[in-house]
This record gives structure tokens, sequence and C-alpha cells, in this order.
């Protein structure tokens, strides 16, 4: 129940962040990086707008329930509970938003909901795979889901490509770190203290909170010109670079009932308009 609270919690401040965050940019206008003005009146605007501000720190809540998900259970295993976010985003932005969302989006934000379902239906339990401290990436390991698919695509899907490979580097960093720390339990102040020095200062964690600002820089500047229940199914792209890097540098077993969701999910992805 505590692990189920947990990641009910966490996909739930996920979704509810987004909306804030797509309500706050629909009042920005149009993101267009031809005008040399745009990034300063951006951060201006990201400072100052209430939606902006709540979305962004109810994303800080999102991120520390991340944290301490990931510090306990498998990165194959706790990605896939934002399955359920992307059906909520959809429902959320037709509900608040207004956004009308047609009916091929609403099948294939089910299909890519589905995918990532089975991507992580096989490992219910944490796996046993130690990490050891001393682990490096090198070449040799880095896998190749960190290349851009192509740089010949619409403005749209190129952030989208952005958004889906810094968020999935940062995942893995962030998984890197989190597993060389340790669990997150009910530690007196003492001890708590000094394990958010331990997280601050870890050069996974820095590398990995580096690689998600980037991907919200993009995913912020992609709601100003398409709609969330658009822009979040579609960054199910995360879900299958993350999914590799989980097997290629966190030595996760991916089983075949995950491949069938990776397939799943590339097919929703492609079928997204």
């Amino acid at each position: 129940m505590k692990v189920f609270l947990l990641l009910a919690s966490l996909a739930l401040t996920q979704v509810f962040g987004d909306i804030l965050l797509s309500r706050g940019m629909k009042d920005f206008g149009l993101f267009d990086l031809s005008n040399p003005w745009i990034l300063p009146h951006l951060i201006a605007y990201l400072l100052t707008n209430i939606w902006i501000i709540l979305g962004i720190s109810v994303l800080i809540i999102s991120l520390s329930l991340y944290l301490t998900a990931i510090s306990e259970l498998d990165l194959s295993y706790v990605l896939p509970i934002h399955a359920s976010s992307y059906v909520l985003n959809g429902v959320f932005a037709w509900l608040f938003l207004g956004e009308s969302v047609s009916i091929s989006r609403w099948l294939s934000t089910i299909l890519i909901a589905f995918g990532v379902f089975f991507v992580g239906l096989s490992d219910s339990k944490t796996s046993q795979v130690k990490h050891p401290k001393t682990t490096k990436i090198g070449v040799q390991n880095f896998p190749a889901f960190l290349v851009p698919f192509s740089l010949a695509t619409s403005q749209t899907w190129l952030a989208i490509f952005a958004i889906s490979f810094s968020d999935s580097a940062g995942d893995v960093l962030l998984a890197l770190g989190m597993k060389r720390i340790g669990k997150i339990g009910n530690l007196p102040l003492k001890s708590m203290v000094k394990l958010v020095i331990k997280i601050i200062t870890n050069p996974f964690i820095i590398g990995g909170i580096f690689c998600q600002s980037l991907a919200f820089f993009c995913f912020i500047a992609v709601l100003s010109w398409a709609d969330i229940s658009f822009v979040r199914p579609a960054t199910a792209l995360t879900y299958v670079m993350s999914m590799l890097g989980a097997k290629f540098l966190l030595k996760e077993t991916i089983q075949p009932s995950k491949l069938m969701g990776i397939v799943l999910i590339g097919l929703g992805v492609l079928s997204h308009r």
C-alpha cells in the first residue's frame, strides 16, 4: 500500500504540474526562436506567472517523490506508472483547458498507456542487480538511444525528440545516483540533512537534474504552440529510451513483455496526431 500511494502520488503530481504549466503558457503566445528577445521575455514570464509558479512547485514535489521511488525500486518498474498520466493528461486538458482531443489522439494515447504498462508488467519486484559504486559510463556501454532520430523534421517533433532525449538521460542518471545513495526512509532530522547533502552533491544527480532542466525548458517552449494533450503522449518516446538505458546502464532485465510494450509505445507515437 505504501508503494502504491507513493507511485499514485507521483503520477498525479506530474499530471497536475503539466496542466498548470500548460495553462500558464496558453497566455504567453508563440515561442519564436527567431526573435532575439524571446528568451529573456520567457524567463521573466516564468518567474512572474502564477500558473507557472504553481506548476513548477507541484513538479518539484513530483521530483522529490520520483527520487524516493527510484531509490527503492527499479527504474523499469517506476516508469510504467506514468502510463496513467498520459490518459489523465488528456482528460484534464479536455476538462480544465478546453482542449479538443480527437478520437485518433485518444486511441494513440491509450495505446501508449498500454505499451508503458506492458513494459513494466513483468518486473513488479525490484531486481537484485548490484550497482557497484565504481561503475563508470564509457563509450563501450553508452547506448545508441541517446542519438537523435533525425534533424530533418518539424519544429514540434524536433522539440519532442529533444525533450525525450534529455528526459531519458536524466532518468537514467538520477537512477544511477539514487542507487548509490540508497533508500530514502523515515530518517531523523540529522540523517536527513546528510542525505540531502549527498543528493545535491552526487555527480549523477547533478547531471540528471541538468538534463531534465533542459527537457523542462523544451517542454515549456512546445506548450506555447501545441496542446498538452498532444505533447505529453508524444514524449512517451522517453520511455523507450529510458528502458534501453535501464538495460545497458542499470543492468535491469528487459523481458519479452517489456519489448512488446516498447513496440506498442512506438506504434502509439507514430499514430499520434
